[in-house]
């Protein structure tokens, strides 16, 4: 027998307050477990066919609950289907953290899927606290204090968008070769990584995606 599948969809609202839980619930599946996860979201759990189109009814719920509450700019956010209930829990997770990204992320009044999300997906599913930590390790020293060193930061940033190039990064941030050469050796000096390490490099990359999401999510 295989396990039933969930779906879950987060919707964030910044003005349908006390209107937005008992719109989502009369809108939701009559099984539909339906909780506030934030003080703007609240999402809705419910079982689903595997061949549920997930993007097709959180825009069919979307509408309805915007129209229910008085909120055109609602924005929803899908995970799943998901199978058992760790799938549940976790297709909760990110519907609830899709939702509030794209709230703050010019993603009002739109429906995603947490699939959707891009680079952001690697790191979101697991609680903040997680992400935090995880970006905390990486970055080392850079994340004790980011005002102090801002410049590193940007430069970190810089010289993995620009995949590695010290000319590039130098065009970017209009400085000379030298000065970028500098930084980054500060940088490996505080986080203790091998920038020329392509896995190093990823680790720090993730670390400044979930920094940014936590960013979004705060």
């Amino acid at each position: 027998m295989s396990e039933i599948r969930y779906l879950a969809v987060a919707f964030a609202s910044r003005g349908a307050n006390g209107h937005l839980r008992p719109a989502v619930a009369a809108a939701a599946p009559a099984d539909a477990k339906v909780v506030r996860t934030r003080s703007d979201v609240v999402a809705a759990v419910f079982e689903v066919d595997e061949d549920v189109d997930a993007r097709g009814e959180g825009e069919r719920l979307r509408r309805t609950v915007a129209e229910r509450a008085e909120d055109p700019e609602l924005t929803v956010a899908v995970s799943g289907p998901k199978r058992g209930s760790t799938g549940a829990h976790l297709a909760l997770l990110q519907a609830e953290q899709a939702a509030v990204l794209g709230s703050r992320n010019g993603g009002r009044g739109r429906t995603t899927h947490f699939d959707d999300l891009g680079a952001y997906r690697f790191v979101l599913g697991q609680p903040e606290s997680d992400i935090e930590a995880s970006a905390d390790r990486a970055l080392g020293a850079l994340a004790e204090d980011e005002e102090r060193y801002a410049d590193l930061l940007t430069t970190l940033d810089s010289f993995i968008r620009l995949h590695g190039s010290v000319n590039a990064v130098a065009r970017d941030l209009y400085l000379h070769r030298n000065t970028v050469r500098q930084r980054l050796r500060r940088i490996a000096q505080l986080t203790g990584a091998d920038l020329a390490d392509a896995n190093d490099r990823l680790a720090l990359q993730l670390a400044l995606i979930g920094r940014e999401a936590l960013r979004h999510l705060a």
